[in-house]
């Protein structure tokens, strides 16, 4: 009786389990974390420069893993190969999808994106005729008098201010420091006065960067082939482009310069007419609602795809859209299909995250010393410091090469003019010299009312004693020499006003920062300098589409598998199969709570190789039943009643089972610590898997099967009780008694 009891306990204690794991499933207090092939995401691959070493690479894995994980996103998945850093963040954004009722006539492509909409059908149909296709200048090279090429630029408008700044030298001279040529900046582009010096052989066009172009025999062959300078499209993209209210003959098509510029943006641009667009389908176009539509595409490489896209837009009659919102409720486009709009959540939302691991390079804190606005005469003759991917890929750009020089960089800090140019002198600190930095609230005070977000941060010894003589040298000094910047990818963040010394190695960062902006802001500052200037080879938005689509036929295929595997063990062991089908359903409940409980404890997101993972764990599960009660058919045939034989059979049955599993498990832990990325879910779900197929083997399966051998009318039941299971079909076909062993 106490023995019958001790085997009720363990029962009732696995019936507990099992029913408080599938209440928390069921209400949600647990659930399994989807990885990027089953939710969707966002997949970045960085690469280093070959030959970079492997201490490196760790070090760098470490600090964009620091990022992303200040970044508060759920379950990344970061790992290093070789020289490359793959980054996978599964789900979505805080962005919203809402459904929006509307009677309105659209103008859409194929896939649901819309350009604009109007309640009058016959507005939308006459805007869509506007519409045209125009070419767009992405590489444009500047070419010497003979025609052989100098160098290529991105834009018309960047060869030409390059153009400008060329300028012929002796070559033994063409060596300039760069904070000399930076300050060099309306007489930039006026030929040289410097005369040769002795023994000087060549003479060479230089760039405003000092950058030696190409070389001439004499200074008046170098004279001639920079006056005969001409520029040369070199490769184009064609855009689709809407009206606009320009109708003249002249007008140039030039597509918008940038994709991220909104529809009602580019209607109200001259510039960009087509000379064939007409003034009513501008007009037409002017009254769309534009709120939410997507900027037109500038992709296509042949003026026949662009025009063969745009044939297809059509003005459906739209009831129902799909608007997606930002977490500041900003309307981020509305789309007819809720695919599409899934589709832009999934774009919009990761694009924050996105910005941040790409800025992979050094972080900076320099003094400001001077600010050009683009409106400032001498702002196209600035050069901007390893501006062009030659530059940066050159000695003089890499680690730590312009850290004592004077530099311009670019400034998107707020209270500067965008895009304004910003000359700083010598680093003062870089981002190792960061300890940490946090975002904060300041201010609602008594002597400082106003609340404000802010960024607090602890320097390290040395960068505590820069940065103080810095911060003292700046307090009280004309702006704009009173800003350090802050400069990361040698483009500025950050350029806040010293108020006092900063001496004691700790500060606060003020600049009517959003709380999001200032809590970028401190990821970056405690994220460190990366030890190695990272390339961005790809980026994509992973659908998950094909993960469930994927998920669902293997829960198909699973189901079918089980309900096949059941008939068998009800037809081959009668009682004992439903035995084993209850174990295993016992099994898969708790596996789910393990790894639903995982991914909330540290992140472990269940991947379609997790799903294998899980699947060949069941197959080990229904092999532990089958070891057991083939051992028990073994043990009746040598003689004994099936009551005795449960004890002796499970006992040699479990030694077997055991070794199995922890082969199993060997296997899943090896691949575990050898493998990357999706394989490691794979092995930890078989590990996990093959460990709780011991839990339930022994305080399951075990005392229920020795609970049904003391019950006598189930023993006994006729053709499907325990002695039917366990020997019955041998009794008919060998009578034969085999000694044991």
């Amino acid at each position: 009786m106490k023995r019958s009891r001790g085997l009720w306990i363990s029962v009732i204690f696995v019936a507990v389990l099992v029913v408080a794991s599938t209440l928390s499933l069921a209400f949600g207090v647990f659930k399994p974390v989807l990885g990027l092939d089953l939710e969707g995401g966002l997949a970045v691959i960085l690469s280093a420069p070959a030959g970079t070493d492997q201490g490196t690479m760790n070090q760098a894995l470490e600090n964009i893993r620091n990022r992303v994980d200040a970044f508060g996103v759920g379950e990344p998945d970061i790992f290093l190969s070789g020289n490359t850093i793959e980054i996978q963040i599964p789900g979505l954004s805080n962005s919203t999808v809402q459904q929006q009722s509307t009677d309105s006539y659209c103008i859409e492509d194929p896939s649901g994106n819309s350009y604009g909409c109007s309640a009058d059908q016959s507005v939308a149909q006459e805007a869509l005729k506007g519409f045209t296709v125009g070419s767009q200048a992405t590489q444009v090279c500047l070419l010497d008098a003979s025609g052989a090429q100098l160098q290529c630029y991105a834009s018309q408008e960047e060869a030409d201010t390059a153009k400008g700044g060329i300028t012929s030298a002796p070559k033994q001279s063409a060596t300039p420091s760069a904070s000399a040529s930076a300050s060099s900046s309306a007489s930039a582009s006026a030929s040289p006065t410097v005369g040769p010096p002795p023994g000087a052989s060549e003479y060479c066009l230089t760039d405003i960067g000092n950058t030696e172009l190409k070389c001439y025999p004499s200074r008046g062959d170098a004279e001639t082939a920079r006056k005969g300078i001409t520029s040369k499209v070199t490769k184009t993209t064609w855009c689709i482009q809407a009206p606009t209210t320009s109708s003249s003959p002249s007008a140039t098509p030039t597509p918008t310069p940038s994709a991220s510029a909104s529809p009602s943006k580019k209607a109200k641009a001259s510039a960009s007419a087509s000379p064939s667009a007409s003034s009513a389908p501008a007009t037409a176009y002017t009254e769309l609602d534009v709120s939410g539509a997507q900027p037109l595409p500038c992709d296509f490489t042949t003026k026949q795809a662009a025009e063969t896209a745009l044939a297809a837009y059509t003005t459906p009659h739209v009831t129902t859209q799909y608007c997606v919102y930002s977490s500041q409720n900003e309307n981020l486009g509305c789309y007819t299909t809720q695919a599409a709009a899934a589709q832009r959540q999934r774009e919009t939302g990761q694009q924050s995250l996105l910005d941040l691991i790409g800025k992979t390079a050094r972080l900076e804190e320099r003094p400001t010393l001077q600010i050009v606005a683009p409106t400032d005469p001498s702002y196209a003759s600035i050069p901007v410091t390893c501006s062009t991917p030659q530059e940066q890929a050159s000695k003089d750009c890499q680690g730590a090469a312009q850290d004592q020089k004077d530099v311009w960089y670019f400034s998107d800090a707020a209270g500067s003019p965008p895009n304004s140019k910003a000359h700083l002198g010598p680093v003062v600190i870089i981002g190792s010299n960061i300890t940490k930095a946090s975002a904060q609230l300041t201010g609602g005070t008594q002597t400082d009312p106003i609340t404000q977000w802010a960024v607090a941060f602890t320097l390290d010894g040395p960068g505590a004693s820069k940065f103080g003589a810095a911060t003292t040298a700046a307090v009280n000094q004309p702006p704009p020499t009173n800003q350090i910047a802050i400069a990361v990818d040698r483009r500025i963040i950050s350029n806040p006003v010293v108020q006092s010394p900063i001496t004691a190695g700790n500060g606060i960062i003020t600049g009517n920062f959003t709380e999001q902006q200032a809590k970028d802001l401190a990821s970056l500052l405690n994220a460190g300098a990366l030890p190695v200037e990272l390339t961005r080879q790809s980026v994509r938005t992973v659908s998950p589409t094909l993960g469930e689509q994927s998920l669902k036929q293997g829960i198909i295929a699973g189901i079918a598998g089980l309900i096949l595997l059941f008939l068998y063990l009800l037809l081959y062991y009668r009682l004992l199969g439903i035995v084993a089908w209850f174990g295993m359903t016992i099994w898969a409940i708790l596996a789910l709570a393990l790894i639903s409980i995982a991914g909330k404890s540290f992140g472990y997101a269940l991947s379609l190789a997790g799903v294998a993972g899980l699947v060949i764990s069941l197959g080990v599960t229904a092999d532990s039943y089958i070891v057991f009660f083939e051992r028990l058919k073994d043990e009746v045939r040598a003689g004994r009643t099936p009551r005795a034989a449960v004890q002796p059979a499970f006992k040699r049955a479990f030694r077997t089972i055991v070794a199995a599993d922890i082969v199993t498990g060997i296997a899943a832990a090896v691949l575990y610590l050898t493998a990357v990325s999706s394989v490691r879910g794979f092995a930890l779900t078989l590990g996990v898997a093959t460990a709780l197929d011991l839990f339930v083997v022994y305080f399951f399966k075990r005392p229920t099967v020795f609970l049904i051998s003391k019950t006598t009318r189930l023993v006994e039941m006729r053709g499907f009780g325990l002695t039917s299971a366990a020997a019955a079909d041998h009794t008919a076909l060998d009578t034969t008694v085999e000694p044991d062993g």
